[in-house]
């Protein structure tokens, strides 16, 4: 304004009436030039009454020029004049360029720069002309000063092309077409179809459809629409999509984990009544279930934690399944992650509060690797024992080698018939009880190979057993393996050990538990009976394998450990130069900083 002033002091006080001078001074003009955008002054602005108050001094000719957008037809003609292209060749390309700029020259110019920049757009030499794709320009994001420029067109919209716009805000800058249609045919977010709004929307550029999914043309729109929407109202909103959309979620895991993520954004700053609560709490424990199926632990700690804040405050007696349940996970997840201090807390809450023996085995099971993790693998021991014996599976307090010994005798035969397929012809383990014995004994395999490894023939000896009697689990497969370990530490029978073996390896990969029997048998298995009989250099590529199945299952013990033998063997056998090797390792040793992994 101070400038403005100046200058028009200048031409009413200093510049001379045209009346009363001569041609010649006339011819010697002074041409003032200046822009401004007339949505961001009004009237009663400085600049507007300089301007008036120079037109009304009759010292200096003002001449305003509007510069409005330019139409498709412009920008289309715009487009072949600058690509020497005739007008027919570039039609859908100037559309498209018009469609991203809303006709703004500036925006057009920089949108046309982009593209070549990003090589949508380029000179072929060989066809002697501009060349492109609609269909990757078409994906090229439209620039911050285009989306503000939309957002201000915002009140120009229908009414029902505003509520859908700020529905889809709400679930981010970009949502599947099946998400939408699960809205709609419930009619209770909007009385009206969003799939019909939908078609306007992407013709008034504020989204973009690519295949089944519709996004926002940029992140400032989808905020933009966001904010218009009033706090209060925008979490009921979150409420009532969220409600919705789990009506949609049966067996679904991605739609279930939408509709829960926007029905905590609603829970955070504790909206919800009782009610609510302990529906949404099971809402929650099922989401981090399915992200637990899916190796996604840090997103299961978030709904396992808000599921535990919805619980009430006597939970345990009024919602124990629902508390055992959260707790369990909770300590699993901890468990994945290294937390000891967390992990112990829970299980001392489970174990408080379980009502029966069954209850308290899952949290048996997590202080038995809590005390595991701690290097306390003779008190890991001692508990599973015990916990066995309760479970009906008893062993002598003192092994020795020709208990050891006559014990892998009398399986010896029956592993040496057995074959992946008679394996399989097995009926399914149903027997809760032997279930839950298998699992320890899986456990305690783990551990005495620490603490009492002349314990591993009986122990993986009567996993064989109860598989062939009860039917099969995924636990039978680890009892085979050791069981093949075992019969080579002890009775040097190398090619029944490696029959074993290949066995064992055939299950793993055609379980769809695959990963997680890799990363728990990639010591006993893939680096114990593969060695036996395979060159350490066919053995080496699996180590990467391996290291990548114990990191999906989010085992970082036995990934590292692939990942140090990787290196160890490496260097052994001289499968690499020093170099490569000291590199490889220093890789694996930051890895192992960086994952708190000693």
């Amino acid at each position: 304004s101070f400038v403005m002033g100046g200058m028009t002091d200048f031409v009413v006080n200093y510049i001379p009436d045209s009346s009363g001078v001569s041609g010649e001074i006339c011819r010697r003009g002074l041409l003032i030039a200046g822009t401004f955008r007339s949505n961001e002054v009004e009237e009663s602005d400085d600049l507007i009454q300089s301007i008036n108050l120079m037109k009304e001094s009759g010292r200096a000719n003002v001449t305003m020029l509007t510069v409005g957008e330019l139409s498709k037809v412009d920008v289309t003609k715009l487009v072949s004049s600058k690509l020497c292209l005739p007008w027919r060749y570039t039609k859908e390309l100037g559309g498209l360029v018009h469609s991203k700029t809303r006709g703004n020259p500036f925006f057009v110019v920089q949108f046309l720069r982009s593209i070549i920049q990003n090589k949508m757009l380029s000179f072929s030499v060989k066809s002697r002309r501009w060349t492109w794709d609609c269909d990757v320009v078409d994906m090229q994001m439209i620039s911050d000063g285009v989306a503000e420029l939309l957002t201000t067109t915002f009140s120009q919209l229908s009414s029902t092309l505003m509520r859908t716009v700020k529905i889809l805000s709400c679930l981010g800058s970009q949502v599947e077409e099946s998400t939408i249609n699960a809205l709609d045919s419930t009619n209770e977010v909007l009385s009206f179809n969003m799939q019909k709004e939908l078609a306007l929307a992407v013709k008034e550029g504020i989204m973009e459809k690519a295949g089944p999914v519709y996004q926002f043309t940029h992140d400032i729109i989808q905020q933009t629409i966001y904010e218009l929407i009033p706090s209060h109202n925008r979490k009921l909103l979150h409420r009532t999509i969220g409600k919705d959309l789990l009506k949609f979620a049966v067996n679904d895991p991605t739609t279930h984990l939408l509709a829960v993520d926007q029905i905590n954004i609603f829970c955070k700053d504790g909206n919800a009544n009782l009610e609510e609560c302990s529906q949404f709490a099971q809402s929650n424990a099922t989401a981090a279930k399915f992200a637990i199926a899916s190796s996604s632990f840090e997103q299961a700690r978030s709904y396992i934690d808000m599921g535990m804040q919805l619980l009430e405050t006597q939970h345990w007696e009024t919602q124990y399944s629902l508390s055992l349940d959260l707790f369990e996970m909770s300590a699993s997840v901890s468990c994945m992650h290294g937390e000891i201090t967390e992990m112990s807390t829970r299980l001392d809450e489970i174990l408080s509060h379980s009502r029966s023996f069954d209850d308290s085995l899952k949290a048996s099971s997590l202080l038995v690797k809590l005390l595991a993790s701690s290097s306390k693998f003779e008190e890991a021991r001692s508990n599973c024992l015990i916990i066995l014996s309760n479970l009906g599976e008893v062993f002598p307090s003192e092994v020795n080698l020709p208990l050891v010994l006559n014990e892998l005798s009398l399986i010896q035969k029956t592993l040496r018939n057995i074959t992946s397929n008679q394996i399989k012809l097995l009926a399914p383990m149903t027997d809760r009880k032997k279930l839950n014995a298998m699992k320890f004994l899986n456990m305690l395999c783990m551990y005495s190979v620490i603490s009492k490894p002349m314990l591993l023939p009986l122990l993986s000896c009567r996993m064989v057993r109860l598989t062939m009697e009860y039917g099969f689990c995924d636990d039978s497969i680890v009892g085979l393996a050791t069981a093949g370990l075992s019969v080579f530490h002890f009775t040097d029978d190398i090619q029944l050990a490696s029959h074993i073996g290949k066995v064992s390896e055939s299950l793993v990969e055609e379980s769809p538990k695959k990963h997680v029997l890799r990363s728990r048998l990639c010591k006993e298995l893939m680096t114990g009976l593969r060695m036996i009989t395979e060159p350490c250099h066919s053995v080496l590529p699996l180590y990467p394998e391996l290291y990548n199945s114990a990191m999906l299952v989010g085992d970082v013990e036995n990934a590292m450990i692939c990942r140090w033998s990787y290196c160890a063997v490496s260097f052994w056998i001289g499968a690499s130069d020093l170099f490569s090797v000291s590199k490889n390792l220093v890789m694996c040793i930051k890895e192992a900083v960086s994952l708190n992994f000693s």
